[in-house]
């Protein structure tokens, strides 16, 4: 009798997230999962787009409130290139949902109630 084993497909994420201690609670939930091949972290949306230039991340999990700027802007920038990158958007500014949505957020979630959601989705 063979045994198959079932192949894990490994994902790329790259985080942007400013907060320090929401960025390593996440870093240390996404790296305990089984499926991930690789997660960079970035804090501002000057240093994720240099990282998008160089990498191709699977997923991103956006904060819409940087110190630079907006993430919006930056979700439009990434949905324009019309790449497959699922973008998963972790904020406390849930008013903007809709708008998430309308410009092409794959996931809305939201910060002090869906933590434990977001890290079930990326198996």
């Amino acid at each position: 009798m063979c045994k198959i084993s079932q192949m894990v497909r490994k994902i790329n994420v790259l985080l942007i997230e400013d907060d320090f201690e929401i960025g390593k609670w996440l870093e240390k939930r996404i790296l305990e999962l089984n499926n991930i091949k690789s997660l960079s972290w970035e804090t501002s949306i000057e240093k994720a787009s240099i990282s998008l230039s160089l990498n191709n991340p699977d997923i991103i999990i956006l904060d819409l409130n940087l110190p630079d700027g907006n993430g919006i802007d930056l979700l439009k920038k990434i949905k324009n290139n019309k790449n497959k990158t699922k973008v998963y958007i972790f904020s406390v500014n849930d008013e903007l949902r809709k708008t998430c949505f309308r410009l092409g957020a794959d996931y809305f979630f939201d910060k002090t109630t869906d933590s434990e959601r977001l890290i079930a989705s990326l198996k």
